[in-house]
């Protein structure tokens, strides 16, 4: 296959592709094969009609189609094993000339980019000081016992913190409405699970009472019921009181936590755990810092395929997660106050902001020589190995199943590590 590659602005290649006669008439016969065993004429079994029949029924633009499908991926790898192009995003494909004796293709391949790295080194920024209050450690506390409460069925009026169980059927304008009905349903009073001023109008109820609860949907909700005054007709059927556990060395057995038999080592451990997680937010946040202060100062030409390729994986991260939701786009900017236009500007914009972040750590990779070789694997295997008493062996067969991800979480972690060591201040 004869190519002219020519270099073009911002990091992409043309690459014009010939490909040779005897191949392209090839591609056409294994066209007008596959589109031949799909074809239904009368008086013949599907795809069983005579090729002289059959070529009178297919057109001629669909076998260039079908073939051109057929050449396209085998031309695009050729042309990266030959050229030796590592692309960055997806390419463009033209065909630039077509008929029965020859066929041109013209791929645009965007390659990453040259980065200039400015200052990396040296930078000097601060890490935020870490330290835990008694207050925090005992809400933590708090908060581990409130996990242990077990809920007793109570014949007092319902208080904030107690469970109701209870039917409920909502309506507007005196009509039911999806996804208003539920049966035996728990709900915790001062959880607001629900549209404010429902869970208030459930305090001092009891078991047996029916409650006609009267609220206003928020502006920002879903179009159908956005504003509109709903009536909750709510059947109790049990109040259920929260009882805490007593904080002693029963309940730290029942936590199952390592090295914990009392409550002083309970407060240590949580104190710890606490430290940790601030210690580990305190690094993530100056480490943004750093990279943010290099990307600033780094030259680097995007082309707007790139970023338009990492704002289609955001979108359907986003599509994603709202559909498991049970929403649609229109119902998410509708109760997030967002119009479309704003959401893909702070999409574009972060976009650009993650390709710079991830194309200059490549780079300081790149001039400080950071990599990861078999002897590195090895030993961070045998790392997890000793931390989880696992056998070397069963770690290897875990993770050997996705090795490159693996090897790449390493290679990932000596960036972080040296860019902190690097910049953060003394």
């Amino acid at each position: 296959m004869k190519r002219v590659v020519n270099k073009l602005e911002n990091s992409k290649v043309e690459v014009l592709c010939d490909v040779d006669e005897l191949t392209w008439k090839d591609a056409q016969e294994k066209a007008f094969q596959k589109l031949a065993s799909e074809l239904e004429i009368k008086g013949f079994r599907k795809g069983k009609a005579p090729e002289s029949i059959a070529r009178k029924h297919i057109d001629l633009g669909k076998i260039f189609n079908e073939a051109i499908n057929l050449m396209l991926q085998p031309a695009y790898e050729e042309v990266l094993r030959e050229e030796k192009l590592q692309p960055f995003a997806r390419p463009s494909v033209d065909v630039t000339k077509v008929s029965d004796t020859e066929l041109q293709l013209k791929f645009v391949i965007i390659l990453a980019p040259e980065v200039k790295l400015g200052q990396y080194k040296g930078l000097n920024i601060e890490k935020a000081k870490v330290s835990v209050s008694e207050k925090e450690v005992n809400e933590a506390i708090d908060r581990l016992v409130a996990g242990n409460a077990s809920l007793v069925v109570s014949e007092k009026p319902a208080k904030e913190g107690d469970t109701v169980v209870m039917d409920f059927v909502g309506k507007v304008d005196g009509k039911e409405f999806e996804g208003g009905k539920a049966d035996n349903y728990s709900l915790e009073l001062g959880s607001h699970q629900f549209i404010p001023g429902f869970e208030e109008q459930l305090i001092g109820k009891k078991a047996g009472e029916v409650v006609e609860v009267n609220v206003k949907f928020p502006e920002q909700y879903v179009p159908e019921l956005a504003g509109k005054d709903a009536v909750f007709t709510c059947t109790i059927h049990e109040v259920k009181e929260k009882v805490l556990p007593e904080l002693n060395e029963e309940l730290i057995k029942d936590l199952n936590i390592p090295e914990v038999k009392d409550v002083e080592g309970l407060k240590k451990h949580q104190k710890e755990q606490i430290k940790a997680q601030k210690e580990q937010n305190a690094q993530n946040e100056v480490l943004n810092k750093i990279i943010e202060k290099i990307s600033e100062g780094a030259t680097i030409e995007l082309a707007h395929e790139m970023i338009d390729d990492e704002v289609d994986g955001m979108r359907k991260n986003l599509e994603q997660q709202i559909q498991s939701r049970g929403m649609t786009v229109e119902q998410y900017l509708q109760i997030t106050g967002q119009k479309e236009e704003d959401l893909s500007k702070k999409m574009h914009e972060d976009a650009e902001k993650n390709l710079r972040a991830i194309l200059v750590m490549e780079q300081i990779a790149k001039e400080e020589k950071i990599g990861v070789e078999d002897a590195d694997v090895e030993f961070e295997m045998a790392k997890i190995a000793d931390q989880y008493h696992m056998e070397l062996d069963k770690v290897k067969e875990i993770l050997g199943k996705d090795l490159p991800r693996f090897k790449a979480e390493i290679r990932q972690r000596r960036i972080t590590d040296f860019l902190l060591n690097e910049n953060v201040a003394k």
